[in-house]
């Protein structure tokens, strides 16, 4: 069974609509560069009410790391008990496993159209037909102007018919003759000097070749997406509730036998796995496929910055701000218990810090604490 055509027809209706609303944006605006970035950060603002839930739910996930912990300390081999007790910790704390994933699978969703919307601007955007692209494909073929690998696989990315189009004023003479287009649906992919329809290379000797003016400023698009997407991997890994450990206290949790086998934030697992594939994922995205990607990826990172910097302000920040309370609040008083001679042991007085601390973050998170 032939897995794309499979994909292409399960999605049509997407890919039907995403190219309409980009074929209505084009109409009004003729610049297919704004076009995509107006499309990203629209799509992304639609879903970002959906993403900060996710973080808030994420935090108080981190938040309660401590209590899951201690479950597997109780309960030891009994993975089902483990599990349905945390799951009824998770659902004490209004804590939804799915909402979580739920973020990931629609960006999943949007992304896997976009790779074919940008591919096949003519079939999705300007609606021409897949009979007349092969028919456009054919005349260009007996040109030299399309290899029969493209020809065969123009219902899938019809560039190389833009391209040829653009090229040749025969080709694009007859092919309105005959009415296979018309000039109204040849889309202008030029964008800051940039073309949209050009694959950038792998090659560094291009980059800096006798075409560098086309190569590089497709190159330094890249670099520059790179840049927004570890500046926004920064933020993340700052947004945390509480301070990260140190690595001396990294060292005594790894040496205290109860705490073997327990796992620290799980988010900061996850973010650890998304340093390294991510970055790979976008690269082979933006040197595989037309800039119109690279553009994309820009654009979804700029909202992303915002959906951190948001994020950061109305939850981090007061999560921190109430860490801090706490542990000024817990310094004050540990002079007066040892001044009355009733300093609590070590292990009570760690766990009196940790409720007074949790107490406080829950009660932040909820929305039913102080926000300053």
């Amino acid at each position: 069974m032939n897995f794309i055509p499979v994909q292409l027809g399960l999605l049509d209706p997407l890919y039907k609509l995403f190219g309409w609303i980009l074929g209505v944006l084009y109409s009004w605006i003729g610049s297919y560069g704004l076009v995509i970035i107006l499309f990203t950060v629209g799509i992304r603002l639609l879903l970002m009410p959906l993403a900060l839930k996710s973080q808030r739910s994420s935090l108080r996930q981190q938040l309660l790391v401590d209590e899951v912990n201690e479950i597997k300390r109780h309960y030891g081999n009994d993975q089902q008990r483990v599990n349905e007790m945390t799951q009824q910790l998770y659902k004490e704390n209004g804590i939804s496993m799915t909402s979580g994933c739920l973020p990931m699978v629609l960006q999943l969703l949007l992304i896997w159209p976009v790779f074919y919307l940008f591919r096949s601007p003519l079939r999705w955007i300007t609606n021409v037909s897949v009979q007349n692209l092969r028919n456009i494909a054919g005349l260009m073929q007996t040109h030299g102007l399309m290899t029969q690998a493209e020809v065969n696989n123009v219902a899938l990315m019809d560039i190389p018919v833009l391209a040829g189009l653009r090229d040749s004023g025969t080709v694009l003479e007859q092919s309105v003759s005959n009415g296979w287009i018309t000039l109204d649906k040849l889309i202008n992919t030029n964008f800051l000097g940039m073309d949209l329809a050009r694959t950038p290379s792998w090659n560094p000797l291009n980059w800096f070749g006798e075409n560098w003016r086309v190569e590089l400023p497709l190159v330094i698009l890249i670099l520059i997406t790179m840049i927004t997407y570890f500046i926004q991997m920064k933020i993340m890994r700052n947004s945390r509730p509480r301070p990260e450990k140190t690595k001396e206290e990294k060292r005594r949790d790894k040496a205290n036998p109860a705490k073997r086998g327990q796992e620290a934030d799980t988010g900061s697992g996850m973010l650890k796995s998304m340093n390294y594939i991510m970055p790979i994922f976008m690269l082979f995205t933006m040197f595989r496929m037309p800039a119109a990607m690279c553009v994309f990826w820009f654009a979804q990172n700029i909202v992303y910055l915002m959906q951190s910097m948001i994020g950061y302000q109305y939850y981090i920040r007061p999560l921190r701000l109430s860490y801090e309370r706490d542990q000024a609040q817990y310094d004050r008083s540990r002079p007066a218990e040892i001044a009355d001679g009733n300093r609590p042991s070590k292990n009570r007085k760690s766990k009196d810090k940790k409720k007074r601390e949790k107490r406080s973050l829950m009660s932040v998170i909820r929305g039913d604490g102080p926000r300053e």
